[in-house]
């Protein structure tokens, strides 16, 4: 059976002036943290989530400079020379370098990397160790070579 086409209706037009929207009396919301609140840091006004390190990171031995924040105050691995860490790497460049490594952003540390304090850093590590299970794996490693030990 042919199907017969029809022409929309068109819409009512009208001369009159339409009724005026009221505002509305809603306080606009913030949007929600992405992520999981507790691996998040503020840098620079801005909300990130530290995530597990990625493989580029750990190849070239940058994500693993967080050991040096756990030995050293930050004051002095600042001072620290080219050849002690790294041969090409000061301790400046180590500690940029691994917070571009724990942030994955590389602009917005090279941007605020004056401003940051050592709280924050500390934060960064703290939330660093976590994502990446290093407490973890080396909790499991130092019982295993208790268990071994007792063993022989």
């Amino acid at each position: 059976m042919p199907t017969r086409k029809t022409e929309p209706k068109a819409l009512p037009v009208s001369d009159q002036p339409g009724k005026p929207i009221p505002e509305s009396t809603m306080k606009p919301k913030d949007l929600p943290l992405a992520g999981n609140p507790e691996n998040t840091v503020e840098i620079g006004g801005r909300v990130i989530e530290i995530k597990p390190t990625k493989l580029k990171y750990q190849r070239n031995r940058t994500a693993v400079f967080y050991k040096i924040l756990e030995l050293y105050p930050l004051t002095d691995i600042l001072a620290t020379e080219a050849g002690t860490f790294d041969d090409a790497r000061d301790g400046d460049k180590a500690v940029m370098d691994w917070l571009i490594a724990a942030t994955d952003d590389e602009s917005l540390i090279v941007e605020h990397y004056d401003a940051l304090d050592t709280g924050t850093i500390e934060k960064i590590l703290a939330i660093f160790k976590r994502v990446n299970k290093i407490d973890e794996k080396a909790e499991k490693l130092k019982n295993m070579e208790a268990s071994r030990k007792g063993a022989v």
